[in-house]
């Protein structure tokens, strides 16, 4: 049960973390196109041609947290 804990508790944080990073990331790297009219403009619903920052940070952040709650015990287990 604490190794869940642990593992949801560092989850938690990196998702937050990677998250806020990536935020601030997409926002400094953004580049409006200005040949384009906002009257022909479409929305992409699907989100297609575009990289999904999301689904990288929270499988970084699983893995992340998994490798944290292994050492964490395997470090209690070794004292």
């Amino acid at each position: 049960m604490k190794n869940y804990v642990v593992f949801i508790v560092s989850f938690i944080v990196l998702l937050f973390a990677f998250e806020i990073v990536s935020g601030m990331f997409l926002t400094l790297t953004y580049v409006p196109e200005t040949s384009k009219h906002l009257s022909s403009s479409t929305v992409n619903m699907f989100g297609s041609g575009s990289f999904n920052y999301t689904f990288l940070s929270s499988a970084l952040a699983a893995t992340l947290s998994f490798i944290i709650s292994k050492r964490v015990f395997k470090v209690k287990k070794s004292l």
